[in-house]
């Protein structure tokens, strides 16, 4: 059920609240770009059953008041200011593509609270030499129009997501084209379409300036080292992921202090859906490890 806050500035921001209300491992999530907290409807009965899950929709997003120019820190810490709300003391952050660098943040600005990050298929910093020499000849392009030409890069997004509110599923069915046959056929499968085709909608509520905001966020130099990052980080990524690159998880965690990177052979981007029951498994083998402590 949706839910909101008003913000110190006077903005709305709109939350989920869901699963177990008492349950020993809170987590917050941050979703993929472009996105609402519907995606976290997404997630299968093995990852989210007997959890306590919370997610918000990043400003622009969904329900949540547009706030353009903030950074990837600002927009981590409303993540801080929801669970305050809540009265939660610790909990685990898990990030989804474009919400695993959120993710990231808000372990760098809370390392006492947040118990451990977990990351399925996040990008990385483009500024790490790494990370930026396995990125796709387009990737170097979109980078580069999103920093040197904002206005015109909002343009072309306003006009490559025109009618998607309207015919989701042909948004989907482009994206998957270009992903791995096993993401095609997960995507095509009638309950997840209807649920991913829920959560574009809710997404592009207010139009595109939202998703163009994220994605000027994401683009930018990092506010933070993740070597400063002293939170143990499991690093989630699917041997055949055609939009994430293996070789960015694995420069991240070469990065990361306390990083586990799980290379998961016959996972894609959607392992979230797929590997469910292990990213479960990590996070309530820590949260009982913490528990004896």
């Amino acid at each position: 059920m949706k839910r909101s806050l008003t913000l110190d500035s006077g903005q709305v921001l709109s939350y989920e609240d869901s699963g177990a209300p008492n349950g020993r491992s809170p987590v917050l999530f941050f979703h993929g770009t472009p996105g609402s907290r519907l995606q976290l409807k997404l997630l299968p009965a093995a990852l989210r059953d007997g959890l306590r899950w919370i997610t918000f929709d990043r400003p622009g997003y969904g329900a949540s008041d547009r706030q353009p120019e903030l950074t990837m820190t600002e927009v981590a810490a409303m993540g801080e200011v929801l669970v305050n709300r809540l009265g939660l003391d610790a909990f685990h952050v898990l990030g989804f593509s474009g919400g695993g660098p959120y993710a990231l943040a808000c372990a760098y600005a809370m390392p006492e609270r947040v118990r451990s990050v977990h990351l399925a298929g996040s990008p990385g910093p483009a500024e790490l030499p790494e990370i930026w020499s396995v990125l796709r000849r387009q990737d170097h392009a979109f980078f580069t129009l999103v920093r040197r030409a904002p206005w015109l890069f909002r343009a072309l997004l306003r006009l490559r997501m025109g009618g998607v509110r309207q015919k989701p599923e042909h948004f989907v069915a482009q994206l998957a084209a270009k992903m791995s046959a096993g993401d095609q056929s997960l995507l095509a499968a009638p309950d997840v379409l209807a649920k991913l085709c829920d959560d574009l909608r809710e997404a592009l509520r207010q139009g595109t300036a939202g998703m163009a905001d994220d994605f000027a966020v994401l683009n930018r130099p990092w506010p933070f080292r993740l070597e400063d990052i002293r939170v143990p980080v499991h690093i989630w990524q699917g041997a055949q992921d055609q939009v994430t690159s293996p070789q960015i998880g694995s420069a991240i965690a070469a990065h990361l202090p306390a990083a586990q990177f799980h290379l998961l052979e016959s996972g894609s981007h959607t392992l979230l859906l797929t590997h469910a029951t292990e990213i479960r498994t990590e996070i309530q083998d820590v949260s009982m490890f913490k528990s004896r402590c």
